[in-house]
């Protein structure tokens, strides 16, 4: 077995940097999932007035997105550290509920498991 090689020719950087920031914005910031909820959620929409309001919670969105991107070295100090990560762990083990509750709800409904 042959050690390890690094690729011999890294690919080109790009030429503007706006090309290099759209090259980090749609697979990071703008992902795959969140369009396709857009998409779903306009296709969905059935007068003006619930696609404005879609339109006006994206546009509140990004603007908390930019706001946190922008305050994440102030945000990120102190005892709000402490408190994000607390918050994270209640997260977490909630969803870890939640997924143990749908596979017994799932089986239970393909009669693997008997009824409550």
């Amino acid at each position: 077995m042959a050690p390890y090689e690094p690729p011999q020719f890294l690919p080109p950087l790009p030429a503007s940097p706006m090309a290099a920031t759209l090259r980090l914005t749609f697979p990071l910031v703008v992902t795959p999932y969140g369009v396709a909820v857009l998409i779903a959620v306009l296709e969905l929409a059935m007068d003006d007035k619930t696609v404005a309001s879609v339109y006006a919670m994206l546009i509140v969105v990004m603007l908390l997105n930019l706001v946190a991107m922008l305050f994440a070295r102030e945000i990120m100090r102190g005892p709000v550290l402490l408190v994000l990560q607390v918050i994270g762990a209640v997260l977490a083990v909630l969803q870890f509920g939640l997924a143990v509750q749908i596979i017994i709800r799932g089986l239970r409904d393909l009669n693997v498991l008997p009824p409550a």
